[in-house]
Parts: C-alpha cells; sequence; structure tokens
C-alpha cells in the first residue's frame, strides 16, 4: 500500500477527516446544477495566526493583508547539505562567484519522519488549534534529494523534509487554486520547516444551471481551439489568491489534453455554468520584425520571457508572463525580450549547432529565461502557434549555458519527470547543461497560471524587511512558487549539474541576491530536487 494510501486510511478510521472527503471528484456524467458558494471570510485573523504560531511553535510567521499566512525557517526549509570551497571563477558577465559543493556524506546521513507521523501530527496540530478544514484531505510525501552519476545511474537519494499538503473539496468536487492552500513541512527531527495556509470561510447559498460533461468537454474543445485534443473533463472550484477578493464561487470545468505533437496540454478551468463564457485571452502582440533579431549580450544581468497563450488554448499567459516581467523590469533588471504566441519561436531556444538555432540571440542570451506553455518529458511545444523551425522544442536541440544563461525556468509539463520512454530526467536533459546551472520544471502535468511567474520573481528579488521577506535560492523560489498556484497532486522539480570535487549549484541566488556558482559542466553527474505543491 502507498504511504499516500496509508495516511488516507489512518485518516478515515481514526475520523480526523471524514472519509466522505477521501473522493475528491464527481463521477457523474450530468449535472443540472452545482452549488454556488458565498464568501464569509478570507484568510486567517490575527488571533488565529498566532494560535497557528503557537500550536506548532515557530518562531515567527508572516501574515499578510489578505490574512494568508507563510513561515520558512531559513535554516532548515529545503535544505540540502554544502560546502563552501571558495571563490569561483568569474562569470562571463564579469561577475564574482562561490563555489560550493555538494556534502554527500551529510547527504548520506539525511532522515526524515515518515509520512504517516507528519499526518498525523499536522492533523491533530491543527485540530487542537481550531484551525483544521472541515473539507481537507490530507496526504503526506517526502520532498527528495537525487542524486546520479553522468550517465544518469543512481548514486544516492535522500529525504529532505517530509510535506503534508491538504487537498480541498465542496461537496466531492475539488478546490483548488492559491486560494486554498494549506500545507506544512517537517525536517528531519520533526519540526516545521515550511508553512503555507491560505483559505476561504465558504457557505452554500444556492445553485446554478452547469453544462454536464459532455457540453463540458464542447466547451473545453473551444477553449484549446485546436491546438489540444480533450482527454478529460471534470468539475472544479477555481479558488484564486486572497488578494483577488471576491464574494462567491461558481463551479468550472477542468479541461485537460494532449497537444497534436504528443504534449501533455497544460490543464486549465473554463466556467461551468451555462451562460458561463471563455476568459478573454487578452491583446496581441504585433509580429516580429527582423530588425528585432540582432544579439544584445552586454555584461548586464537581464532575463527573457516567452510563451504560446490563445494560440494554443492558453488564456492567461500573457498575464503570467507579464507578471513575470515586471517583477524584473519595476527593479530596474531589463527584459531583454518577451515573445507571445505567434512571435515564441522553437529555434529562440535551439543551439545554433542545430540548423536555424537562435538561443545564442535569445534564451541562452540572458541570465534567466521564462518560458510557460504545452510540455513533454522531452521538450515544449509550440503547435498552434508557429513553427520555426518547427513546433516543437526536443531535448536533444537544448545547449544552454556555452553563452550566458544559468537558470531555465520552464513552467510547463513533465520536463523533469523521473522517467520516460525508459529514460530518467538526467538521461534525457543532461546534454543540455553546458554551462546552465539549473532547469526549474515540474515531474507532473501544471495547472495553467495567471500568477506563477509574478510570485517566483518576488521570491528571488524581494527586499528583507527586518527578519523576514529575505530573497529566497533560485531552487526555492520555484519551489514556493509552484506550492502557491499548483494543487497538491502537482510535483516541482528542479535539477542541475554535478561538476569535479561535487561542485554544484543548487544554492544559487539570483545575481546581487546572494552566492551564485562558477559555470559547471556534469563531469560528475546531476542532482534533483522534487517535492509536492
Amino acid at each position: 500500500m502507498s504511504t499516500t494510501k496509508r495516511a488516507a486510511t489512518w485518516l478515515a478510521l481514526t475520523g480526523l477527516i471524514g472519509a466522505a472527503s477521501l473522493s475528491s471528484t464527481v463521477t457523474a456524467a450530468a449535472a443540472a446544477e452545482l452549488p454556488v458558494y458565498e464568501v464569509r471570510g478570507s484568510g486567517l485573523s490575527t488571533e488565529q495566526a498566532a494560535a497557528l504560531q503557537r500550536a506548532f511553535g515557530l518562531k515567527d510567521l508572516q501574515r499578510d493583508d489578505t490574512g494568508a499566512v507563510a513561515f520558512a525557517d531559513e535554516s532548515t526549509y529545503l535544505k540540502v547539505p554544502g560546502l563552501d570551497q571558495g571563490a569561483g571563477r568569474a562569470d562571463e558577465d564579469g561577475l564574482e562567484t562561490q563555489q560550493t559543493a555538494l556534502d554527500v556524506e551529510a547527504i548520506k546521513q539525511l532522515r526524515a519522519i515518515t509520512t504517516d507521523d507528519a499526518t498525523k501530527r499536522a492533523v491533530e496540530t491543527l485540530r487542537g488549534a481550531g484551525l483544521l478544514p472541515t473539507n481537507a484531505f490530507a496526504a503526506a510525501r517526502h520532498t527528495t534529494l537525487e542524486l546520479v552519476d553522468v550517465n544518469g545511474r543512481p548514486f544516492h537519494t535522500a529525504p529532505i523534509d517530509t510535506a503534508v499538503s491538504f487537498a480541498f473539496n465542496l461537496d466531492g468536487i475539488p478546490l483548488e487554486g492559491p486560494g486554498a492552500k494549506l500545507r506544512i513541512a517537517f525536517d528531519g527531527q520533526g519540526a516545521v520547516s515550511g508553512l503555507t495556509h491560505s483559505t476561504r470561510d465558504l457557505a452554500k447559498v444556492g445553485t446554478i444551471p452547469v453544462l454536464d460533461l459532455t457540453q463540458g468537454r464542447e466547451r473545453c474543445a473551444k477553449q484549446f481551439g485546436g491546438a489540444a485534443k480533450v482527454t478529460d473533463v471534470s468539475y472544479v472550484y477555481d479558488a484564486p489568491a486572497l488578494s483577488e477578493r471576491i464574494t462567491k464561487l461558481e463551479p468550472s470545468l477542468r479541461c485537460a489534453g494532449v497537444t497534436p505533437d504528443g504534449s501533455a496540454a497544460q490543464s486549465l478551468t473554463v466556467p461551468a455554468a451555462v451562460d458561463g463564457s471563455l476568459p478573454d485571452p487578452g491583446p496581441q502582440q504585433p509580429p516580429r520584425t527582423e530588425s528585432a533579431l540582432s544579439p544584445q549580450w552586454t555584461t548586464r544581468i537581464d532575463v527573457g520571457s516567452e510563451g504560446t497563450g490563445a494560440c494554443s488554448g492558453l488564456p492567461w499567459t500573457h498575464l503570467n508572463i507579464g507578471a513575470f516581467n515586471g517583477q524584473f523590469s519595476s527593479r530596474g533588471i531589463p527584459v531583454q525580450f518577451s515573445w507571445l504566441n505567434h512571435n515564441a519561436l522553437e529555434r529562440d531556444f535551439k543551439d545554433p549547432v542545430f540548423p536555424g538555432g537562435w538561443d545564442h540571440l535569445y534564451a541562452d542570451d540572458v541570465d534567466m529565461t521564462y518560458w510557460q506553455g504545452h510540455g513533454s518529458p522531452t521538450g515544449f511545444s509550440f503547435s498552434g502557434c508557429s513553427a520555426s523551425t518547427d513546433s516543437f522544442l526536443s531535448n536533444n536541440d537544448a545547449r544552454w549555458g556555452n553563452r550566458d544563461v544559468e537558470w531555465m525556468s520552464l513552467f510547463t509539463c513533465s520536463i523533469l519527470q523521473q522517467t520516460s520512454g525508459g529514460l530518467n530526467w538526467a538521461q534525457r536533459w543532461g546534454k543540455a547543461f553546458r554551462g546552465l546551472h539549473q532547469i526549474n520544471s515540474f515531474d507532473t502535468v501544471s495547472m495553467h497560471s495567471a500568477v506563477h511567474g509574478g510570485r517566483f520573481g518576488n521570491y528571488l528579488l524581494r527586499t528583507p524587511f527586518l527578519w523576514w521577506n529575505k530573497p529566497m535560492k533560485v531552487r526555492d523560489a520555484w519551489a514556493q512558487a509552484s506550492i502557491d498556484t499548483q494543487p497538491p497532486s502537482v510535483v516541482w522539480a528542479t535539477m542541475g549539474p554535478i561538476g569535479n570535487a561535487w561542485i554544484a549549484n543548487f544554492n544559487d541566488y539570483f545575481w546581487t541576491k546572494g552566492v551564485v556558482g562558477p559555470d559547471t559542466l556534469p563531469t560528475v553527474g546531476y542532482w534533483r530536487l522534487s517535492g509536492t505543491s
């Protein structure tokens, strides 16, 4: 029996969470009406936040003006043991670097509490504080660090923490989104290393007519617009961030699909109401012109972004990319390029060693590139949007970091899936590391988001205030942005190379926000950190 199933069974048997909540989906083929919920309260009060802090014995707890609560222990949150190895060679931009080696012996000694123990602690503590939602279902999983050799053969896997993520439902229908988040991570000694709490109090106030799932499939197909084939439709309540001060929740449809090139479609939501309308796809960029195709590489810190939106059936890409861009431009960091829809080209990510490759002008000409669109374990898709040089960026066409890029951040599906086609994540993507420090992406299908990019950028760049709000490491910022915006079923992941003497870039911050390692080739192997949202 899996650890997740054991934890669920334990909860049902003890009555801490009702057995009815173990079923989180509606399986009926049709529904005439579904409930509407009114927002009666949002977030935790000051008193509730204080009670939560006392219950878990936390030294501090951050509560924002929406009532969302967060905690991360700097000394233990997603900590990977490392050894300072002194100054490294300067970056190609002339920036100083600091070498850090994986402390292999310390990693071998890492231990974690069991998933059953973590689940019990989380549930009982929340219940004792009067803060256990009645519509929550807990499941636990270890966050893991994997080390493999240069050929992708496993060397060691260690637990980093044990995270308990709560899934929510409303009368059997999943409630998902940034406004339905409760996650608690325990370190190896059982102390809380990270906590996220962002929920609303909801009350049923009536019903509305909705499409049945057959009709819902038609609406999903219209949203995808031929860019993806619908494979599954289900009901869901979409919970936006608490900062969107909504007054009610209506049911939506979760649309899953696959693109013509076999990539998993990023799952998205559309209204389920009979009179509902599809999301506004936003403005279109004017066409790219040849005058834009010139190298911009200088000794500056900069970023770039690309994404497929309306042309691939994804309505919020322009908002997500815009939020990412805004975090950098508002702090004076240039956004060298930002191509959307038909302007997003496969060749921008392809190395010039391959015919038509332009990554030296774009994806590999900045310090960080952020991408949003459909993807798969072997690449990401431009299908329905562009085909220059083709409509799929294959892992075999990626050679990143031999010019400039340190961090390739791919908000797409399944890039770092554990295994696919008989090859693991390192065997598929290892050859892309030609000076690249990290690929940040997902092990599973990801859910379309309008806010992930902004959260990621803020965690990278934020300004400290007293003892909190400090910038996060790149891989921690990716993990936390994913935890904030994705349901518990989504597994985020980051991988990087291991060089001579176990030098690795696992503790990189963005430039000027903390230490950054030197460009490192994978002469020893690769590392991957992954965990549940």
